[in-house]
């Protein structure tokens, strides 16, 4: 779980998804990796608050979310988690999504929630949209949500495709999708709520400069 001062949704968040692995997973048989961008707000106290066994913090200074999700796979990599889980931490996802991903889990190296259904806005449906259809144009993808905070990663593969993708790419979960959608991947449906308090990192009237930015970046992603 990346997070970038989410003082407010924090606690909420990863209680509620606590309680969802381990109901499926089984209470002694996962980890929860959060990787800190630089939280500048109360998020770093919250967190040490927290004292659970199985909560584990990186830290790092901002390099953006994208980049922070790189560390989490290549971090997963280095304790010996077979499966890694990416999930945000502004309580989008709904995890009463989560088992029917984890029952595909030998079905496929990736296994991504689709956001079927969304509410968090038209605007925010629209821009999906937009960049599901240039995506699937430019780069013949089959993928249908590319940047879905929601996917189940074998370690492994996540970890060699993280390692792949240039310091400087900044949508980097669209990278992931692209350079391991070769070897195979299920997207299943999730609902996707608002967030929970806070504000999103990106604004609106920002995803028009990132849109060109990527579509850069994939240029010279390779295949």
């Amino acid at each position: 779980m990346p997070v970038y001062n989410e003082e407010e949704a924090i606690v909420p968040v990863l209680t509620e998804w606590r309680g969802e692995l381990a109901q499926t997973i089984g209470a002694d048989r996962f980890a929860i990796l959060v990787v800190d961008d630089g939280s500048t707000d109360q998020t770093p106290a919250r967190l040490a608050a927290l004292g659970w066994p199985e909560l584990r913090v990186h830290r790092h200074t901002n390099r953006g979310h994208g980049q922070s999700c790189l560390v989490g796979y290549i971090e997963a990599e280095k304790m010996g988690a077979p499966l890694v889980f990416q999930i945000d931490s502004d309580g989008q996802c709904d995890p009463a999504g989560f088992a029917a991903v984890w029952a595909r889990r030998a079905d496929a190296v990736a296994v991504y929630g689709r956001r079927t259904s969304r509410d968090d806005g038209a605007a925010r449906r629209f821009i999906s949209a937009v960049l599901r259809a240039s995506l699937k144009l430019v780069r013949g993808t089959r993928l249908n949500d590319t940047n879905v905070p929601f996917r189940l990663y074998r370690t492994p593969a996540a970890a060699a495709a993280a390692r792949r993708v240039p310091a400087d790419f900044n949508l980097a979960n669209i990278a992931m999708a692209l350079l391991l959608e070769p070897q195979g991947f299920i997207e299943l449906p999730i609902h996707f709520r608002d967030r929970v308090g806070g504000q999103p990192a990106v604004r609106l009237w920002g995803f028009a400069p990132k849109a060109l930015r990527l579509h850069r970046d994939v240029f010279r992603l390779g295949r």
